[in-house]
């Protein structure tokens, strides 16, 4: 967000024989408008040492300074333009114009001083410009802009990147709803720019809409295992199991700019098949709360409540951590086929039972789209270890292959998919400790 210097000189100045100009050999004028910068600023500074509380030659120092990278002395010059201008109009200019070139000299506590400053001065309408809002977010001031932008009449002076420029200092304010109001914005004025957003810019956004416009969240999972439970926070499980349940949780706070806090619940049947446990079957609950204090790492942090919900079911504290990530996990733009990566790990332990649950697994392959954006077939081999304090054979490492086939839905123009049902088929061999590392894992998967 660079001034456009020129232009607000000519508004400014007065005529070259006010200023007395023909006593120099050249115009400094003319020099900045031919791009002759350092003649300028040369011109200027001699105009000023006849005349050093000149607004007009203090203005094009500043300017030509700027345009010469010296952004640091710029700013000094248009704090010295503004200190000497009576019109507000004028002043207000050159004070943007400070700050700017204090933020781009690297200075961001001092451009904030000069926000402030101006923010605490009726007499500048602050409240009333766009421009002001956009200088207060080059100046990492996040709290003023969105001040300013509380003024919804400005709204009408968005460009597309004004718009942008707000919603994402929106978003780092925790202000969701705006946010996702301003990158609706911005991608309705981008049809008509002449240079649109790439597809790929667009689906970003898109993605950023998703996260600010989630308050709740439901996930259901069926799956039939030979080979230990599915990644998630289901804890029994057993050689052979049907599991089958579902989480609701509910954001307080909102996105929180990727800092989210929930509260969840959830429940899981277990149907234990090969009599290798006492029990045959167990139905498990969780009341808890999660927290993901990394803005951009996956990773939450979960302390519950669990409770029995039949005789086999436990009672307990749980405390667990859990991350994933990886590459081309959704469809890819304008892409028929890419790579694939993904990890997955978490950490649970049991207070009463004093029992430690651990599982990690990593999967890399190739995905395909079948269709024009919303459903994938990924192959893929994987590793997975996973740890069991409560068992005689406490860990277990295995390897082998799996087919991920994953539909996306409820996606609109301005939010990316918000669902997704996947159906995932593992086929695994024994690497190393327990025998439950081999074996098969099938699971069912619709999350909202």
């Amino acid at each position: 967000m660079r001034i456009a210097a020129a232009g607000m000189l000519v508004s400014l100045c007065l005529s070259g024989a006010a200023l007395a100009q023909d006593s120099y050999a050249t115009d400094p004028f003319e020099d900045y408008r031919a791009g002759r910068y350092e003649q300028a600023i040369a011109g200027a500074e001699a105009a000023l040492e006849n005349d050093s509380e000149n607004p007009v030659w203090l203005a094009l120092l500043a300017e030509a300074r700027a345009q010469s990278g010296k952004n640091e002395a710029a700013a000094e010059a248009f704090a010295s333009a503004a200190r000497f201008e009576t019109d507000p109009a004028k002043r207000s200019y050159f004070l943007r114009a400070q700050a700017l070139n204090l933020a781009y000299s690297g200075d961001d506590a001092g451009a904030r001083r000069v926000v402030d400053r101006a923010m605490a001065d009726p007499a500048l309408h602050t409240r009333q410009s766009l421009d002001w809002a956009m200088v207060a977010i080059a100046a990492g001031d996040d709290a003023a802009a969105q001040d300013i932008l509380d003024n919804e009449a400005l709204y009408d002076g968005f460009t597309r990147q004004t718009a942008l420029d707000a919603a994402y200092s929106a978003k780092r304010r925790g202000l969701d709803r705006r946010a996702v109001r301003f990158f609706e914005r911005g991608l309705a004025l981008d049809n008509s720019e002449d240079q649109p957003l790439s597809l790929h810019q667009r689906e970003a956004i898109r993605r950023e809409n998703r996260e600010l416009s989630r308050d709740w969240s439901f996930l259901a999972q069926a799956s039939y295992s030979t080979a230990g439970r599915p990644p998630g926070p289901v804890l029994l499980d057993d050689e052979e199991a049907l599991q089958i349940g579902a989480e609701v949780s509910r954001r307080l706070g909102g996105w929180r700019n990727g800092r989210p806090f929930s509260v969840f619940a959830r429940a899981y049947f277990s149907d234990f098949e090969s009599g290798a446990t006492a029990a045959r079957h167990a139905a498990q609950g969780w009341i808890g709360l999660r927290y993901k204090p990394l803005a951009s790492v996956n990773f939450n942090l979960e302390a519950s409540r669990l409770v029995g919900l039949d005789d086999q079911g436990l009672d307990d504290w749980s405390l667990r951590g859990a991350i994933s990530g990886g590459a081309g996990l959704e469809p890819e733009i304008a892409a028929r086929d890419w790579t694939y990566a993904h990890y997955y790990a978490d950490v649970s332990y049991l207070f009463e039972h004093d029992t430690t649950y651990a599982l990690a697994e990593g999967r890399f392959g190739r995905a395909f789209l079948l269709d024009e954006a919303s459903t994938t077939l990924t192959p893929y081999g994987l590793l997975r270890a996973d740890f069991d304090s409560g068992r005689f054979d406490e860990e277990a490492l295995g390897g082998g292959v799996g087919l991920s086939l994953r539909h996306w839905f409820d996606a609109t123009d301005t939010v990316a998919h918000r669902g997704f049902v996947d159906l995932d088929l593992q086929l695994r061999e024994r690497l190393a400790g327990s025998e439950r590392a081999s074996g098969v894992l099938v699971s069912v998967t619709l999350g909202r």
